[in-house]
């Protein structure tokens, strides 16, 4: 998909970091962009900063853990601005520590969000975007642990390689059909990532 003027991207983890970075580069190439994220004030913030240049964005509260919540999001975005041609599974979150000291509790939090989130956004915008045969792009944010074995980041490397690994086998999947697939591997940038106990749920750990 070589023109993008016009059409709409679903940005997960939109509101920060890379994601929002993702935002402002396709609002600029003139798209409506759809940031969801799971920070409330965070969103309010990405509001803001896209109001002021009068691009065509909305923000979502979204947990995309939550297959539901996601479905009716895609719903919203859709409703706001039509068919979907670029999703972004790029929510993620990390823990450290040596292999010894985590818990249940860091993996299920780890693969959930950083594996099941990205499996969710397939599932849900994968037949939105082959239904209306007009092509498109999934880009799956990894990272440079999916490639790299990194002390202390065993939970968070299995995640990112996972991420990899479905990546690579969907492109081929749907090549046909004129959907493309990235995932991107970023090396150390400054985002939020590594403070996102923050958002860590009580179930899973958290305060």
């Amino acid at each position: 998909m070589k023109e993008v003027s016009g059409k709409v991207a679903f940005i997960t983890g939109g509101a920060s970091g890379l994601g929002l970075a993702m935002a402002k580069s396709f609002t600029g190439a003139g798209m409506k962009v759809a940031i969801a994220d799971v920070q409330e004030d965070a969103l309010t913030v990405a509001q803001e900063i896209f109001a002021e240049s009068n691009a065509e964005v909305i923000t979502i509260k979204v947990d995309v853990t939550d297959r539901q919540a996601l479905e009716a999001a895609a719903d919203e975005t859709e409703a706001a601005f039509g068919k979907i041609h670029v999703v972004c599974n790029n929510a993620g979150v990390a823990a450290s520590g040596n292999i010894k000291d985590h818990s249940y509790q860091d993996w299920d939090w780890l693969m959930g969000v950083n594996v099941g989130g990205v499996i969710n956004g397939i599932q849900v915008f994968t037949h939105r975007i082959l239904s209306h045969g007009e092509g498109g792009h999934i880009v799956n944010t990894a990272s440079m642990a999916g490639l790299l074995p990194i002390a202390t980041l065993s939970v968070y490397n299995t995640s990112k390689f996972a991420i990899l690994g479905v990546s690579e086998a969907i492109a081929q999947d749907l090549a046909e059909f004129n959907v493309g697939v990235s995932v991107l591997c970023p090396g150390f940038v400054n985002t939020n990532i590594f403070t996102s106990e923050r958002n860590r749920p009580a179930a899973f750990g958290g305060e």
